[in-house]
């Protein structure tokens, strides 16, 4: 892989990892159509922890508040007082985080071999591209009256989210387009619902690189310095720059836009493939 190339896909993986169209797609019809080695499902996580430090730079209040109460609240259960959840929302995002998180490392566990394949299939493309189009039309048809903030969201809708997350470890279909897709479905406010899209990320990406992580290290290894790091500059950057147009979209009510995007893209990659 060359360094041009790995910029290439570190700007489509930070450009597509926010917005609701589905990073691994796109970095897997990108490798496909351009002949790029991008060392499947291995160099596809590098690129995701990327854009985790994104989430971190746009939303580090969050990151920072969640990660200081979590362990607040360990200290509160080692003492016997229980997780005392009242005491700060972020305990209350933490907890959450954690159970949403549940579904994905059940699935990406049980299933590498069969997700790392998919990674390297072009012809699932399409029908993942056009059922993120539905579901995000769907989600966005049913929101419109939504009240609910992320601190009152509770376990088991929590939980439900997750699973919307555990869908989108197949290529094509977008972690942020489900999670927030399911966040709207169970009533959270537009804004609160991608928030926990976007904090969801982290643990996520984080422990898929855990999982993989001899694959990650050998392919790490195998590219240069150069190539390692053009990828995930570019990456980060363009990551944050997607994460502030989305909330921006999000907020203007503007998804419908990635549905068409989406169909278009089905369409194009079924036919060229």
């Amino acid at each position: 892989m060359t360094v041009l190339e790995a910029l290439i896909l570190g700007i489509i993986q930070g450009l597509t990892e926010f917005l609701p169209i589905s990073s691994s797609g796109h970095l897997v019809a990108a490798s496909y159509f351009f002949g790029i080695e991008e060392g499947g499902l291995s160099f596809s996580i590098i690129l995701h922890v990327a854009t985790a430090m994104a989430i971190i730079v746009v939303y580090w209040g969050s990151v920072l508040g969640i990660a200081k109460e979590f362990f607040l609240m360990l200290f509160d259960i080692a003492r016997l007082k229980g997780p005392c959840l009242s005491k700060s929302k972020y305990r209350k995002y933490a907890v959450y985080i954690i159970i949403a998180s549940i579904p994905a490392a059940f699935v990406g566990i049980l299933l590498e071999d069969f997700i790392d394949g998919l990674f390297k299939s072009i012809y699932v493309i399409p029908f993942t591209f056009f059922l993120t189009a539905v579901v995000l039309a769907f989600s966005n048809a049913a929101s419109r009256e939504n009240t609910t903030r992320l601190e009152d969201l509770g376990a088991k809708k929590s939980l439900l989210v997750g699973c919307f997350q555990a869908l989108a470890i197949v290529p094509g279909l977008s972690r942020s387009g489900t999670t927030l897709a399911g966040g709207l479905f169970l009533g959270l406010m537009r804004e609160e619902a991608l928030e926990l899209s976007f904090l969801m990320a982290v643990p996520a990406i984080l422990g898929s690189l855990l999982l993989d992580i001899a694959k990650v290290f050998d392919t790490a290894l195998s590219l240069s310095l150069p190539v390692v790091l053009a990828g995930f500059i570019s990456s980060t950057a363009t990551g944050c720059l997607s994460i502030v147009l989305f909330k921006k979209m999000v907020k203007k009510n503007m998804t419908y836009l990635f549905c068409a995007y989406l169909v278009l893209a089905s369409c194009i990659v079924l036919i060229l493939a």
